[in-house]
């Protein structure tokens, strides 16, 4: 598996360089993302097994396109996501009782390719289909008085498709939004325990974009 990712992410790595050498046109995004952070624990089956669960997240996003042709380009995506929860004692709360936390971490890469129409001057629309690989983990501390505790990473593999819309204020610069949809196979193990299952959730993202070369 650790081979498989870093095949995936050095993939997806070059697949950019590359591209970005021979390119007419290409357009930098970075900005704000949402999605889900499938993540599992022991703590969550009291049977001997681990269990799976899965949280909203928040983080930030680079995504670079490359226009290949006029109306097809490479895209590729980093993302790193978080999530944190603060649960302060009650009033009537028992004597010493500690303030909990519960953290997420995330990063992923996305590779795929869009179909582009332009509607509009200095308006693009895309969609396309993309592979995805996530991980990310979960650290609990003083929940319900239990210490602190801190998973495994999760390891997700995704078919990913999207859609949205860039739009150009300047000659060189604008605004995009899109929003997305997944469905993975996703794998955590600890303590010798083994759990698969096929999570599937919807993503999003605002970004300022950059436009480089053409016209």
């Amino acid at each position: 598996m650790k081979r498989l990712i870093t095949a995936i992410a050095a993939l997806s790595l070059l697949a950019g360089a590359g591209a970005a050498s021979a390119a007419d046109k290409m357009i930098i995004g970075i900005g704000v993302m949402h999605g889900t952070a499938d993540l599992a624990a022991n703590a969550v089956s009291t049977a001997g097994t681990n269990g799976a669960f899965s949280t909203p997240e928040v983080g930030g996003r680079f995504e670079y396109w490359n226009m290949m042709r006029e109306n097809y380009a490479l895209n590729f995506q980093a993302n790193i996501g978080f999530q944190s929860e603060s649960d302060k004692p009650r009033s009537d709360a028992t004597a010493g009782t500690k303030e909990g936390k519960y953290t997420t971490t995330s990063w992923s890469v996305r590779l795929g390719g869009d179909r582009v129409w332009s509607p509009l001057a200095n308006t693009h629309v895309f969609v396309g289909p993309g592979l995805e690989f996530w991980t990310g983990k979960a650290k609990f501390e003083d929940i319900g008085g239990a210490g602190t505790y801190e998973t495994e990473n999760v390891k997700r593999i995704s078919l990913h498709g999207h859609t949205g819309a860039i739009m150009m204020l300047g000659s060189s610069w604008g605004i995009s939004g899109q929003i997305g949809h997944k469905l993975g196979y996703a794998t955590y193990e600890e303590k010798g325990g083994k759990t698969t299952w096929w999570p599937s959730s919807i993503d999003g993202a605002m970004e300022l974009v950059f436009g480089f070369g053409g016209k």
